[in-house]
């Protein structure tokens, strides 16, 4: 029995890949509607790792969360990996996707989340409509530095391949929506020798966009740069939370599935 345990943000787990391109557009209403009722098994039947789950035959373990922060997807491969469930499986594939820097976790004894880590979205498109946007404000102008996140982030990377290695599981990164430019030169990142190498760029490229540097996304349901209005207008994403729809689902499973095997 073949394991694919997968790690990252909402691209990873699928939310909104439902959404067919071909098909009228709904509107904001309809959509959020069918996401919040659809059947369960419905919600991510076309997403990437299922699409790849099911064309090598793997168990899917997953761990993508929607709005997930990279820390919060270490602390759930710390907590994984310290048991020994992943040794139940002949083969293990670890697939990452490492999303925005722009996300923290944070204890919460929030009335409505307490006692749980919380996600901290630091951009300026924030959705906070409660007092914790003052927090938001103040995490991302004193305790928030890119550069910083990315120099962090390339040394957990290269803890992890280094601890994979060693207990013999393969393992496979991507940026997710930007292109990071990490310090450590990981042998197991997807796209590794390209610039960008991450995955919304490369889809961007294969639909024929040329691209001359753009801002970097956030992923908070805001069209902020010209690779996401790009497609929107290829109709790739869904025009309401801006997450790859089934067509680009199939699409992205195709781009990882020259690396991962």
């Amino acid at each position: 029995m073949k394991a694919l345990i997968t790690f990252g943000c909402s691209w990873t787990l699928g939310i909104g890949s439902w959404y067919d391109g071909e098909d009228k557009i709904l509107s904001h209403r309809e959509y959020k509607n069918y996401t919040n009722k659809a059947h369960k098994e419905l919600k991510y039947k076309n997403s990437y790792r299922e699409i790849l789950t099911a064309r090598h035959d793997y168990e899917n373990v997953n761990f993508a969360t929607g709005g997930s922060s990279n820390m919060r997807q270490f602390r759930y491969a710390e907590e994984y990996f310290n048991t020994d469930d992943y040794k139940k499986y002949d083969e293990v594939l670890v697939l990452w996707g490492l999303t925005s820097t722009a996300r923290m976790d944070l204890w919460s004894t929030h009335k409505n989340i307490d006692g749980k880590y919380e996600t901290y979205h630091l951009s300026s498109h924030s959705r906070r409509t409660d007092g914790r946007n003052k927090i938001v404000k103040i995490l991302r102008e004193e305790h928030y530095n890119h550069d910083a996140e990315v120099k962090r982030l390339s040394t957990q990377i290269q803890h992890w391949d280094r601890y994979f290695e060693s207990i013999g599981v393969k393992n496979y990164w991507y940026d997710t929506f930007n292109h990071h430019n990490y310090e450590y030169n990981s042998p197991n990142m997807i796209m590794g020798d390209k610039n960008p190498r991450d995955l919304m760029s490369n889809l961007c490229i294969g639909q024929g966009m040329k691209l001359q540097g753009d801002n970097y996304h956030f992923s908070t349901w805001f069209q902020d740069n010209d690779r996401i209005k790009f497609l929107v207008n290829k109709k790739l994403v869904n025009p309401h939370s801006l997450h790859p729809n089934k067509q680009a689902s199939l699409l992205l499973a195709d781009m990882i599935d020259k690396f991962i095997l």
